[in-house]
């Protein structure tokens, strides 16, 4: 007997992909996993990501590079110029039968795109719109970052885990692993997840805003409450844990 192939926990729900990178395309990829349709948005030549080896023997036209491959799986990709009207309308278009959209742009792109948050939002007003920032988004906070770019070790310093990383507080050590861009990429597919229960709820989609630095912030809570709570200043522990083990 064949194995049996149960569909996915979000099987019929359908999200429009704008990311790019490692963050957006990480969560992406994990609602893929769990059988949403996600249909990639690249440029026309292709995510540039395609082109970061290493590559398969068998991929002879350097078409799925490692670092594509590892994060794109179970998506759909179509090739669209977004700054051309015909391509701002098959985004929008795209988006009238989407139940959310992510993208993890510059603030501001979006709006001088003509694909803001507003305008589709009025189109469909189930839709969820979903950013991943390095410092958030002005629609739910005001930052003098917020215009800033980030990657992984941008949101690893300025999110604090650098600073209670590595052997002392005079050697400020990078997590191994790109924390600084899964943590927000994990936190922003529940806060999708949740708002597509909230429209089927109520009709109505939310804007999740999730920035990259307080994600990381976020997973430094033994941090947070013991300075909060006792007042000393967090340091590097290296290979210790102030409270289990020497």
């Amino acid at each position: 007997m064949g194995r049996q192939v149960t569909a996915g926990a979000l099987d019929g729900v359908r999200i429009v992909d704008l990311t790019q990178m490692l963050a957006g395309p990480y969560c992406t990829m994990l609602l893929a996993d769990q059988g949403a349709e996600i249909i990639k948005v690249e440029p026309l030549d292709g995510d540039h990501t395609r082109i970061i080896g290493p590559y398969h023997k068998d991929d002879r036209l350097k078409a799925f590079g490692g670092y594509f491959a590892s994060v794109n799986r179970n998506k759909k990709s179509i090739g669209i110029d977004l700054k051309t009207p015909e391509g701002r309308d098959l985004v929008l278009r795209l988006c009238d039968g989407a139940d959310a959209i992510v993208e993890n742009y510059r603030g501001g792109v979006m709006d001088r795109l003509g694909l803001s948050y507003e305008t589709l939002h009025e189109r469909n007003p189930k839709l969820v719109y979903a950013t991943i920032r390095g410092f958030g988004d002005v629609r739910t906070g005001k930052s003098p970052y917020a215009d800033f770019p980030a990657y992984d070790v941008i949101s690893q310093a300025m999110g604090g885990i650098m600073a209670i990383t590595g052997p002392d507080k005079d050697t400020p050590m990078k997590v191994g692993p790109g924390v600084g861009d899964i943590v927000p990429a994990i936190t922003c597919a529940f806060g999708i997840v949740s708002a597509i229960l909230h429209a089927h709820k109520t009709g109505r989609g939310q804007f999740v805003d999730v920035g990259m630095v307080d994600a990381i912030l976020a997973v430094c809570e033994r941090i947070m409450h013991q300075h909060s709570f006792a007042g000393p200043l967090p340091v590097p522990e290296g290979n210790h844990h102030s409270r289990r083990c020497p």
